[in-house]
């Protein structure tokens, strides 16, 4: 009788635990090497950029794929990559444009939210000020690096909608491991306390990280890649900064968090691209 080896991959609980716990704390090990050792200033845009990186890479490029054998059990990087739904880029073209319109969709989510907001305050909205929060060009080069120092955030959905989500669907129907990525991925969030942010904010971030993790899950699912969400979820975080400065700005922590839950990144843009990507997908198929 032959003894069956130890697999990560056939515990779901557990690896969800080390995938989440593993993220943060390669990011203080790489830190203390790149501020500690290569004296790297610790606020500076690129030493944080440099530490979060090598720190996704480390975990779900190395401890995920070689030492874990995540998702599946496979121990290829190949395997690994296909398993993930990250080497999948084909059709490119309608790949493409459904990340492009789901974002258009989030960031006029953005944008009306802070008019809401500006139209509850007794303001009147006039088109310097709309002009205003649709200018963009402050994020790119070279008036900011923030191009690149956003790029982190794309390994969120390789750790959450690519080997979180395929884990769980391996042993759970569609919708409850869709739920399951989504929950996990807003709890990781509380580790923003440790930051030093706010209760109030970091609590806004948890719940529309979760809910909006429903759309992410469900776009990778219709799409049967990676790259949708992971195009939605960079220009999501690189340009919200000017679309709700005037909220971000004006109202309160507490404010701030609501409209977040609601307009930012919560229910409203998740409900519309959730049933945009359901419409584009039975127009124009994706997955075979």
């Amino acid at each position: 009788m032959q003894t069956q080896h130890f697999q990560f991959a056939g515990h779901p609980w557990l690896a969800l635990l080390i995938v989440i716990l593993a993220i943060p704390i390669a990011q203080v090990l790489v830190g203390v090497v790149v501020i500690g050792l290569f004296k790297q200033p610790q606020d500076a845009p690129m030493t944080q950029f440099v530490v979060a990186t090598s720190a996704h890479i480390l975990v779900l490029f190395v401890l995920v794929p070689f030492v874990l054998g995540l998702p599946d059990g496979t121990r290829s990087f190949s395997a690994y990559v296909d398993a993930i739904r990250l080497s999948r880029v084909q059709p490119f073209l309608r790949l493409l444009l459904l990340g492009l319109s789901c974002y258009l969709i989030l960031a006029l989510c953005q944008a009306a939210g802070t008019l809401v907001y500006r139209v509850r305050e007794g303001q009147t909205v006039t088109w310097p000020f709309v002009r205003g929060i649709l200018d963009v060009s402050g994020q790119l080069p070279p008036k900011s690096w923030d191009i690149l120092f956003s790029f982190p955030w794309v390994f969120e959905e390789i750790a959450f909608r690519g080997v979180i989500l395929s884990l769980f669907l391996a042993r759970y129907p569609k919708p409850t491991a869709v739920v399951i990525a989504a929950l996990s991925f807003g709890a990781s969030h509380m580790f923003n306390l440790a930051t030093g942010q706010e209760l109030a904010w970091v609590l806004g971030q948890a719940v529309w990280a979760t809910i909006l993790g429903l759309f992410y899950g469900v776009v990778v699912l219709k799409s049967g890649s990676l790259w949708p969400a992971m195009m939605v979820h960079y220009l999501g975080n690189l340009f919200v900064a000017p679309l709700t400065w005037y909220v971000q700005t004006s109202a309160s922590i507490q404010t701030q968090a609501i409209y977040g839950v609601v307009f930012s990144f919560g229910l409203v843009p998740t409900t519309l691209m959730i049933l945009w990507v359901l419409l584009f997908t039975a127009l124009w198929p994706i997955v075979g």
